[in-house]
């Protein structure tokens, strides 16, 4: 299989869940993690931690973040994981964060408004991301494998787990046939610079609702 342009059809949309939403991508900006059930609940001044529950829970509803079955504790708000992956997101001055696939570590420069560094798996490939573009990247043929989205699919469950650096378009082509059932395309690594532009730059500072 050959790097393909992206499909305007594979369009992964983060809802936006207004003032709740922003706060938790901007704690996770800001020390790596998301934020207690007691930060929420004193952050937006509600009485109980239920009623932060509530809030949360509505998130949840639309998708905006994941949370593990019976447990009340935000795994992950796109493009965040509070759980190691195998993306390693070093903010410039800030800490370094777990992206929750190759793609939400490439559109997190657009959406924060700064730089960073990017490690990732794949024979310890490294990507760089400066400025919104790729300044350097190591190998020189990192691709980037998309798998097809269906409805009712949970990205943070469904999706990101394959969605990854691969060091060259053969590596990832091995991959693709010892794993038949999977489905999708590859992506140049400009191209999956420009998926990660497309989701992520308007999530966080062009959310109107407070």
């Amino acid at each position: 299989m050959t790097e393909q342009e992206p499909n305007a059809d594979v369009a992964i949309t983060i809802p936006r869940g207004g003032g709740l939403h922003q706060f938790v991508l901007e704690t996770f900006a800001a020390t790596g993690h998301s934020p207690t059930m007691d930060q929420i609940r004193e952050r937006f001044s509600v009485e109980t931690l239920e009623e932060a529950d509530a809030m949360v829970a509505e998130l949840e509803r639309a998708g905006s973040i994941h949370r593990n079955p019976g447990d009340g504790a935000i795994t992950h708000a796109y493009p965040f994981s509070n759980e190691p992956t195998s993306h390693r997101v070093r903010l410039a001055g800030g800490p370094e964060v777990f992206a929750m696939c190759a793609i939400d570590a490439l559109g997190m420069p657009f959406m924060l408004r700064r730089d960073v560094d990017i490690a990732s798996a794949c024979a310890g490939c490294g990507v760089e991301v400066r400025g919104g573009r790729v300044g350097a990247h190591a190998p020189s043929d990192v691709t980037v494998w998309l798998g097809d989205t269906s409805e009712g699919c949970v990205a943070a469950t469904d999706l990101c787990p394959d969605l990854n650096f691969f060091c060259s378009p053969a590596c990832r082509e091995g991959w693709n046939r010892t794993h038949p059932e999977k489905r999708g395309e590859g992506l140049r690594l400009e191209d999956a610079v420009s998926q990660g532009r497309r989701v992520f730059e308007d999530l966080l500072y062009a959310n109107d609702d407070g």
